[in-house]
């Protein structure tokens, strides 16, 4: 009797937990009703098993699978100066369109960059790409790749598809006062005064100089050596052995390997294929050797700060220069920034310099 009524009190106890919801068996009860259809994301929200009703799954393996591509891509990125150099904190409203995430998309969408941008991202995939907008193959897309028509000069620049993209950014800012060929005298009241950090696109393209003449002939606007390559052939190139923080999405193009530099060569080999290193057929050493004798000159004259790097101008203490002066001391910048010293526009690069210099020369 005792054993029968503890098996009672065990079958009622479970009875109790089951009520409870504490318990729950593995056997499954019957399919419930088919549930609606999927509904297309917008913007990459609100997006429900895929669109018109597809199971979720064959979406999001078209990048969440069992390759490595997706990874290989974000490691790279976590290497390039757009996702981990902080310049993120630029978030002004005349800074934000190129410096921040949310700014740059913003004036992809409406043209301009309203206010100053709250919690600032950096440049990421999201950037770039069309990141779960459709959730299928478009994902990867571009966010454009439309020719850019530039912020100072007008001039509208093509260097083809992806490469396009990079160009919103990587242009001139306005030159204000500019100076021009055989104009008046300007007045420079900031030490700053220039094109900015990223004269690239303008210099590839081959326009935005101040084209004074001299003894070196300036190529046409985007005919240079390396117009019809663009930005991603070079920067983009494969990702070197023992060189992941180069190439790729890194956009570098040099890589620390085992306590020594190394420049990602197999950027240049596909064209020029006996190149060892970027000074092909010596136009670095040509322009760094153009580019420290037009500095001498803009140091010795009083322009430039030695220490600084910046101009000895103030609101209070102008530099008032003659247009070849001025020309010549945007000229400088120009290739200084570029910071590829010419590579990008060898002809361009070399004529800016070497004319600037003869034009400022005493004699």
């Amino acid at each position: 009797m005792k054993k029968g009524r503890t098996i009672v009190r065990i079958l009622g106890g479970l009875g109790l937990l089951l009520a409870a919801g504490l318990i729950v068996l593995s056997c499954e009860g019957p399919e419930g009703p088919q549930g609606p259809a999927g509904v297309a994301g917008t913007n990459g929200t609100n997006g429900t098993n895929g669109t018109d009703g597809e199971d979720a799954n064959e979406t999001c393996i078209v990048c969440h699978n069992d390759e490595v591509v997706l990874l290989a891509k974000q490691q790279q990125a976590m290497s390039s100066h757009h996702l981990m150099g902080g310049n993120y904190e630029r978030n002004s409203a005349s800074c934000a369109s190129c410096h921040t995430h949310q700014g740059f998309i913003e004036m992809q969408e409406t043209g301009a960059v309203a206010g100053n941008i709250t919690d600032p991202a950096p440049i990421n995939c999201r950037t770039c790409h069309m990141i779960h907008m459709n959730y299928d193959e478009s994902d990867w897309s571009l966010i454009t790749t439309s020719a850019v028509d530039l912020a100072f000069g007008g001039q509208t620049v093509d260097l083809g598809g992806e490469s396009n993209l990079c160009v919103n950014c990587h242009q001139f800012r306005d030159v204000a006062p500019l100076p021009v060929l055989d104009g008046e005298d300007v007045s420079i009241t900031s030490s700053r005064w220039g094109p900015h950090h990223g004269p690239h696109g303008n210099n590839v393209w081959g326009v935005g100089g101040y084209l004074v003449a001299g003894s070196m002939d300036y190529p046409d606007e985007g005919e240079g050596k390396h117009s019809s390559v663009g930005c991603t052939t070079c920067h983009m190139a494969p990702v070197p052995y023992g060189g992941r923080a180069s190439g790729g999405h890194s956009f570098n193009m040099t890589y620390e390997y085992h306590g020594s530099i190394e420049e990602n060569i197999g950027a240049c080999t596909t064209c020029h294929t006996s190149a060892e290193t970027f000074d092909i057929g010596g136009v670095q050493t040509e322009v760094a050797t153009l580019l420290a004798q037009l500095q001498d000159l803009l140091i010795t004259g009083g322009y430039l700060n030695e220490e600084t790097g910046l101009w000895n101008a103030s609101s209070t203490t102008p530099i008032v220069a003659s247009p070849d002066v001025a020309g010549a001391m945007l000229n400088y910048l120009i290739v200084a920034e570029d910071r590829s010293l010419g590579v990008h526009n060898p002809d361009y690069m070399v004529a800016l310099l070497t004319n600037s210099i003869e034009a400022i020369t005493p004699e």
